[in-house]
């Protein structure tokens, strides 16, 4: 009787919230280990304090693509030299660390090789940086930037919503996959310049149904031109939202 009652409940319980509940009971029973230097992290997370330290911030950026500069001016709001000459869909980009290597060693043992419990690791971290950001503004939804039904039955998930659904339950806000569509197949872009992304994605997304919002955030691992992430705010922005802001944990340079 008592064993139904507690499988019961734990039906009722959040994932999110029971996955909380074991991580840390395993921590006490089994020592988390630092993915790069192997040591004791005593935490939740899988680096250490001296690693996680060490990750490059991206913290000289231009104000509205997170674009990482060389020189930033304190007192002034800086753009960097593609948001002076264009006109991009997306309203404002955080994204707090820089395409390093290590970074780049997580996302794509996220994206490639089926570790997706990374995707925990790298939200926290990104939430960590947020949440010491006094002009972080939250929207009123989250949406994971959509994959192809061709290349999502090929991955078998889309680490876009997986890091989606870990902002949902901190920031306590809707999470909304379905709406947005990916519906033209697209080549992977790693190798691609500026120009090719942008050829690549043209007209890619699809809106299914409309939505109530003014302000939605598109989270996705990481930008590098902005292509995907501006064609997809192009199609929520003509349907009528008014803000479109973007969460990536890196940023990337262009490549021209």
């Amino acid at each position: 009787m008592k064993l139904c009652w507690w499988h019961k409940k734990i039906k009722q319980m959040n994932p999110a919230v029971l996955w909380q509940m074991i991580t840390a009971k395993s921590n006490d029973l089994i020592p988390r280990h630092c993915l790069f230097c192997l040591q004791k992290t005593h935490s939740s997370l899988d680096l250490c304090p001296h690693c996680i330290a060490d990750l490059s911030l991206n913290t000289l950026c231009c104000q509205r693509c997170a674009l990482p500069l060389e020189h930033v001016s304190p007192d002034s709001t800086t753009l960097c030299g593609n948001c002076l000459s264009h006109d991009y869909y997306y309203d404002q980009v955080f994204s707090p660390f820089h395409y390093s290597d290590d970074l780049a060693y997580l996302i794509k043992k996220l994206k490639y090789q089926q570790k997706i419990h990374y995707a925990g690791l790298l939200a926290k971290l990104f939430i960590e940086q947020a949440d010491a950001h006094t002009d972080f503004q939250l929207p009123q939804a989250i949406i994971p930037i959509p994959m192809h039904s061709k290349r999502l039955k090929s991955r078998g998930y889309n680490q876009a919503l997986e890091l989606s659904r870990i902002f949902s339950y901190y920031y306590q806000l809707p999470l909304d996959y379905t709406s947005l569509i990916r519906h033209r197949y697209t080549q992977l872009q790693a190798e691609m310049n500026a120009s090719k992304r942008q050829k690549n994605v043209k007209n890619a997304f699809l809106l299914k149904q409309a939505m109530s919002y003014s302000h939605i955030v598109l989270v996705d691992d990481v930008m590098t031109t902005g292509s995907t992430v501006n064609e997809a705010a192009k199609v929520l922005k003509k349907s009528g939202i008014k803000r479109v802001d973007i969460w990536t944990i890196a940023r990337a340079g262009w490549k021209h």
